[in-house]
């Protein structure tokens, strides 16, 4: 049996709170659109998506990151503007952009995670990460509009690296915590 996995900086409540007045002003203002919004409790920082893992693997998968993460001191994360992928006139995923503030130790451990896990024979994505919060989806032609929508720089503080659980179900993904490693104070 497998398990949908991928890995993630998940967010504090206060973040959440936040974040579901945005989403609710950007809901508004796209009612009529092709637009799945993402549910607040389900927005996070993936790090890497690993697809379906066997036991195995995943006792793997936190054999690494139990080592890994107690080496990155926790940092901080701030908001700013909105994007999309591939961009915001044809947009596919909304997001929110995030920059860490200081060091680049989120990079840094991005990456060195990635390097392990593909020494495990994973398929990791080789794009260059963009640390960001998804905040919704389009379906094809899509006109997503943000004018007149208040975005406030969040302050997001960043603890811990999570490996997540994924589950498809009919009202869209639902996630839920494997294990979790704490950063250096």
């Amino acid at each position: 049996m497998t398990k949908r996995c991928f890995i993630a900086i998940n967010l504090p409540q206060e973040a959440r709170w936040e974040l579901e007045s945005l989403s609710a002003g950007l809901e508004k203002k796209n009612q009529n659109q092709l637009i799945n919004f993402v549910k607040p409790k389900q927005i996070h920082v993936t790090l890497h998506f690993l697809g379906d893992l066997t036991k195995e693997q995943i006792n793997q998968v936190k054999d690494i990151l139990a080592e890994i993460a107690p080496k990155y001191d926790q940092t901080e994360l701030i908001t700013g503007g909105l994007g999309a992928f591939p961009d915001l006139k044809q947009p596919n995923v909304i997001f929110l952009e995030t920059k860490e503030i200081g060091t680049n130790s989120l990079a840094r451990l991005q990456k060195e995670i990635g390097e392990r896990l593909e020494k495990l024979g994973l398929k990791i994505d080789k794009r260059k990460w963009t640390p960001h919060l998804t905040l919704a989806r389009c379906k094809e032609n899509c006109r997503f509009k943000a004018d007149g929508v208040e975005l406030s720089e969040l302050s997001i503080p960043v603890k811990s690296v999570e490996l997540m659980a994924s589950r498809l179900n009919s009202e869209g993904p639902e996630y839920s915590i494997i294990s979790s490693y704490k950063f250096n104070i």
